[in-house]
């Protein structure tokens, strides 16, 4: 869905330094919202941040939201890579053990990240729709639905892949964020083995 302009970048940089710059400006917008959240991002903070003017932050971005959609954009992305290379990479364990680790890589990358974390929560039914975040389920939805198929006969054999896959995703998804932007007094490792307790429970024979 295109955006609309309010919520784009003014011009898309084709030069090294153009490119350079914008890299700046988003580096700049998501240390200033993971520490201040995004009520604390006003664009003169992320340009003094990025050591630009407030004239040279214009020049790309028409406003706060502007930067906050590349941010997120941009961090949907490394999600993306991350947890697609660590079900990549899992393929070769036991589904127990692959999805475990999934599960540990999701709420580390969540942990690293939990200033943006929260802002996506607040924020993204206020900015939306966000293509990436969109981009980014498809994509682990597609990875874990072929991550079931190949290790079906461990499962019940009730189990119907598609209803699995969305409770799965939303059951893990919001629990791992609840976990991350709450604090309750659970240390991580707690926190995974239980995760896969609830998921190993819930689909193996």
């Amino acid at each position: 869905m295109t955006r609309p302009p309010a919520m784009t970048p003014r011009r898309i940089p084709r030069q090294d330094r153009s490119r350079r710059t914008v890299e700046r400006i988003l580096d700049a917008a998501t240390r200033v919202l993971s520490e201040r959240g995004y009520d604390g991002a006003s664009t003169n903070r992320i340009a003094r941040e990025a050591g630009l003017s407030n004239g040279s932050l214009y020049q790309y971005f028409p406003n706060k939201d502007a930067i906050v959609i590349a941010v997120l954009d941009r961090f949907a992305d490394h999600l993306a890579d991350r947890l697609g290379a660590q079900i990549e990479s899992t393929v070769s364990q036991s589904w127990e053990e692959g999805g475990r680790a999934l599960l540990d890589v999701q709420i580390r990358l969540f942990e690293e990240h939990a200033g943006l974390l929260r802002v996506i929560v607040e924020q993204v039914p206020r900015l939306g729709p966000f293509d990436k975040l969109a981009a980014l389920q498809r994509r682990l939805t597609d990875l874990v639905r072929v991550y079931l198929l190949l290790n079906r006969e461990a499962f019940r054999d009730d189990l119907d892949v598609d209803a699995t896959l969305w409770i799965l995703a939303e059951t893990v998804g919001t629990l791992s964020i609840r976990y991350v932007l709450d604090g309750p007094p659970i240390p991580r490792e707690r926190m995974v083995d239980e995760l896969a307790r609830l998921v190993i429970g819930y689909i193996r024979a």
